[in-house]
């Protein structure tokens, strides 16, 4: 069955209590803590099981929803579920498959490391928290057919909301007095945190700048006793991320309607 958060005392609370350390639960967790379930644009439910307890659940961002499912979810049921609330993008673990008809769905690696990186042996980095729109034209310069940047605007509301309230940060590194590389975390709870957007601006390349955005703030969320997560789409960047010691934690699935 699923329930309206409002039915449960600690959303959040519950979420942990059935997914230990998630980077689904984290995503939900960080959005929970960034915007009320009182705000139009999310909402927040529970997934129930058949003795009626707690199994999964899921978060609304617009028409985007992020859903944590276990084996105790009804899958039929969730599902249908998207369906009806007019899903347009669904994330969730590789290892379900929902019947959204007329939706495409991508998969990819989760990939984790819970250990620090050592450090002294590498040139000294001093991470900054660059201006969001810096940070945001290096990521568009950036992209590639895996990842389409949103509209600045929608950027930034969401990225400077959530700075605020500590769901997530933003990292650079500045080289000249031009920003060489950038990272974020684009979901952060008590004891995790997802990675995202990495991004080294091309003129900088080949000078270890990626790697060591990644190794700085992948230590410091580390040092605050969080594993560190990222998506990492099928194929792509798998010598990087195994060259810095990630190890594959599971898969992740997205399913999306094109018109």
């Amino acid at each position: 069955m699923i329930l309206s958060a409002n039915d449960f005392e600690n959303f959040t609370s519950a979420i942990s209590g059935i997914s230990g350390c998630d980077p689904f639960a984290c995503r939900i967790i960080s959005l929970h803590n960034s915007y009320h379930p009182g705000l139009a644009f999310v909402d927040y439910w529970m997934i129930t099981g058949e003795n009626g307890e707690i199994a999964g659940a899921i978060a609304r961002n617009g028409t985007n929803f992020i859903l944590l499912i276990t084996e105790h979810c009804d899958l039929d049921e969730v599902s249908s579920f998207m369906r009806v609330a007019g899903a347009t993008g669904v994330i969730c673990g590789g290892e379900y498959e929902l019947e959204l008809f007329g939706s495409r769905s991508v998969t990819g690696a989760v990939l984790m490391r819970s250990t620090k990186f050592d450090l002294k042996d590498e040139n000294t980095i001093k991470l900054f928290q660059p201006d969001i729109r810096s940070a945001y034209e290096l990521i568009v310069r950036c992209a590639d057919a895996n990842f389409v940047p949103p509209p600045f605007e929608d950027f930034y509301v969401d990225v400077n909301h959530k700075l605020r309230h500590k769901a997530m940060r933003l990292c650079g590194i500045e080289e000249n007095n031009k920003l060489a590389a950038v990272a974020m975390t684009v979901a952060e709870s008590t004891d995790g945190a997802v990675l995202g957007a990495v991004s080294c601006d091309p003129d900088f390349r080949r000078k270890g700048y990626g790697s060591s955005i990644v190794k700085y703030i992948t230590n410091m969320l580390i040092e605050e006793n969080k594993c560190v997560f990222l998506h990492r789409a099928k194929n792509a960047n798998v010598s990087f991320y195994n060259n810095l010691g990630f190890k594959e934690a599971g898969k992740w699935r997205e399913y999306y309607f094109k018109g």
